[in-house]
């Protein structure tokens, strides 16, 4: 377990690309790095009560920070996921006779596909262990009834809960299985009344706080629905999962979505322990006999279900090929003890392991697996992805253009059936190596194969260990210890940061640096520059303020919460705010600069009225001012990018007019042309600031507007004057296309 530890969290510790849903993660973790518990109660990035992995990844940012933090969440992370074979190992021992079987399938529940979770800062990464401690506390709460058996589920269920809101679906199960099999061990000869109320009476004794906790739960729910504020309260507790409780009626493509995911969860384990496994359980389970094994079996596989169904209905139904396995891969020990436990026994028909291939091959032939392979649906669906990767690869390869993925498994499968029960059947030693070391081979091998996709080793495909986490934590290297406040004062067209792709807005300026950067502490708008507003999850963040631009000297009001901004970060050469300092550092694209304010803490440059793109719009004139020391001169350059040319290459021009002081100048541009204008100005005796505007006279349509040029940077700098305030020297003008 250490080793597979080891060595996927060797690779985690590279990775450089991360999704949305991690940054809210790492987020939270900077959070509670300090001010608990008043900071775990008061998150806003937090989703309902996904909190507690965030809090174990927050123990790295309390000693170090930044890309250091980061490395040490993803190896921990490795060595939360397969710990989950500790749980297994003690079920298992409980259903099977042998020590070293149970090893095995504790060690085989690990070293899964959905490994690679260990790759991304995902809630699966410590959920997967709790679940199964938290099975088997159900399973002997359940067995051998008791208080404290009791409390022992609720405990750590509600640790299972404060990993993922979803889990709280288990506990109808628990509910069913305490209720189910209470009423079977009554005596059966007092008559149906009598033994329900016995068996009530026993529920009531053995399980006092889960049934305190459902009565508190429903006595609330019926005060909430009554009271004209149900929405409100869900939205409160729920945040972003309000949906869940709120939907009305089931979608209709449940059965789709659950079927779909059992078959990527078939496939996952090397498909012939399911062959085993299915019939074996359901001989196992038609015969109860109230032993400590079929219980076992009956609450493990009554709360899976119930786990299953309820989860499906919470993501939607079928969501094609945005399917993601990791809401439901907790099931997979299940195979493996179904197929350990069917090898002890050797009871099973040939006839039984054929009809549960060819069950198996039709679920394969109804459902088509659509989850395209990428980087992140590596880890997010990766026997899908992966499965439906490699045959289309080799069946093109082989020249078997019409044979689809679905036909290609549907003879897999059946062929698979075919061999297994030929061998169990005529071949009884062959038993074991065909159907663990197959069933483990092809488990390996779609693990093994998905790692190698994150780790950019499949041709076509990124990747997630490109780039260098030590240059994307270029602001902490650079802020010491002080918190650095995010400038809102980026284009809508901003690049991508440092090349780091990602699926949504994970590549997005905003994400990436905060990502990687925890001294980045809090925000601040100027609402007149007409900047985007910041997004989640930087929005979470404290707002250092909100301020305006005083248009003769440029200094920040209000002037106190403006001390504040020590160390700030924003575009470079930003076209609508700049404020005055020293340059501190470089993002690894330049892009960004990290700036050490003046003081007082002023602008050196704003614009009123661009588009939130940087584009002119026609009929707007935009008013624009660069800041400095009186009597001296202020030398401002210039960057226009025209609209590109259009599909059909019959690009037009578009024209602006410049005004700053007492220049003025017009600039004509091509479909997608650039051009730097610089010009020089002279502030008067007493002056701070030179105003002018930015007009368009000739214009293009986009989005149902007309624009002209986007002003995409501005660099304000001092000049030598020539001569009187009023006059002045205009330096350039450069264009390429």
């Amino acid at each position: 377990m250490l080793l597979l530890a080891g060595a996927t969290g060797l690779l985690a510790a590279h990775v450089t690309v991360f999704a949305l849903d991690e940054s809210i993660m790492q987020q939270s973790a900077v959070h509670y790095a300090s001010g608990l518990p008043h900071s775990l109660v008061h998150d806003a990035d937090a989703r309902a009560t996904d909190r507690l992995y965030s809090l174990v990844l927050s123990i790295a940012y309390r000693v170090t920070g930044g890309p250091a933090a980061v490395r040490i969440d993803h190896v921990l992370s490795a060595l939360m996921f397969v710990s989950a074979a500790l749980p297994i190992y003690l079920l298992a021992r409980a259903l099977l006779a042998s020590r070293w079987a149970a090893a095995m399938v504790a060690l085989l529940s690990v070293a899964v596909p959905w490994l690679t979770l260990t790759s991304a800062l995902f809630t699966e990464n410590l959920s997967y262990p709790i679940f199964w401690w938290v099975m088997l506390a159900i399973c002997a709460a359940i067995w051998a009834p008791a208080p404290r058996r009791d409390l022992l589920v609720l405990a750590s269920m509600g640790l299972l809960v404060g990993t993922r809101v979803q889990f709280v679906a288990i506990m109808p199960g628990y509910l069913l299985c305490m209720l189910t099999i209470s009423f079977w061990r009554a005596p059966s000869a007092q008559g149906g009344t009598r033994r329900l109320r016995a068996a009530l009476a026993e529920v009531i004794r053995r399980f006092p706080f889960t049934l305190a906790i459902m009565l508190v739960l429903v006595i609330g729910v019926a005060y909430a629905r009554t009271d004209g504020h149900w929405h409100a309260h869900v939205v409160r507790l729920l945040g972003s999962y309000t949906d869940v409780v709120t939907r009305d009626g089931l979608p209709n493509d449940m059965t789709e979505g659950l079927l779909v995911e059992l078959i990527a969860l078939g496939l996952g384990v090397g498909l012939i322990p399911v062959i085993v496994s299915v019939p074996w359980y359901m001989k196992r389970l038609a015969h109860p006999q109230m032993d400590r094994h079929w219980v076992y079996l009956a609450v493990i596989g009554a709360v899976l279900l119930v786990f299953l169904v309820l989860t499906v209905y919470s993501q939607g139904g079928y969501l094609g090929n945005f399917t993601e396995e990791r809401y439901f891969f907790y099931v997979i020990p299940v195979f493996w003890i179904g197929a350990f436990s069917a090898l002890a026994e050797g009871r099973l028909r040939a006839r039984e392991l054929l009809a549960s291939a060819i069950g198996f091959a039709a679920l394969c032939g109804a459902i088509p697996m659509l989850s395209p392979l990428s980087e992140e649906t590596a880890f997010l669906a990766p026997v899908e992805s992966v499965i439906s990767h490699v045959i289309s690869q080799r069946t093109a390869g082989l020249g078997l253009t019409g044979l689809s993925v679905q036909d290609a498994l549907v003879a897999i499968v059946l062929a698979g059936g075919l061999l297994t029960a030929l061998l169990w059947v005529r071949r009884p030693g062959a038993r074991l190596w065909w159907t663990i070391g197959v069933g483990a081979l092809i488990q390996l091998l779609i693990a093994g194969y998905a790692f190698a996709v994150i780790d950019g080793q499949v041709p076509g495909i990124q990747g997630r260990t490109s780039g260098s986490a030590t240059s994307l934590g270029w602001i902490d290297r650079h802020a010491g210890d002080r918190t650095v406040t995010w400038l809102d004062n980026l284009s809508t067209a901003q690049p991508l940061a440092n090349d780091v792709t990602a699926a949504g807005l994970a590549a997005d300026q905003s994400h990436v640096t905060l990502f990687w950067n925890s001294q980045v502490g809090n925000w601040a708008w100027a609402p007149a520059a007409d900047a985007t507003p910041v997004e989640f999850p930087l929005s979470a963040l404290p707002a250092a303020g909100t301020f305006t631009v005083e248009p003769t000297s440029g200094l920040l009001a209000p002037s106190a919460a403006a001390e504040g901004l020590q160390e700030v970060v924003g575009q470079t050469e930003s076209p609508f705010l700049q404020l005055a300092g020293e340059s501190v550092a470089h993002s690894p694209d330049g892009f960004l600069t990290l700036n050490r304010s003046s003081r007082p803490v002023r602008a050196r440059w704003m614009s009123v009225g661009l588009r939130p793109d940087s584009y002119v719009a026609a009929g707007t004139p935009v008013q624009v001012r660069a800041f400095g020391a009186a009597g001296t001169a202020l030398s401002v350059s210039m960057t226009f990018i025209a609209l590109p040319a259009p599909a059909s290459g019959q690009g037009r021009s578009t024209a602006v007019v410049i005004r700053l002081g007492a220049s003025r100048r017009k600039l004509a541009l091509r479909s997608g042309a650039s051009a730097e204008l610089r010009l020089t100005s002279c502030l008067g005796a007493g002056q701070s600031a030179l105003s002018g505007t930015i007009e368009a006279v000739r214009a293009q349509p986009l989005d149902g507007s007309l624009v002209a040029a986007a002003l995409r940077g501005v660099s304000v700098s001092s000049a030598r004057c020539d001569g009187a305030g009023g006059r002045r020297r205009e330096d350039r003008l450069s264009a390429k296309r």
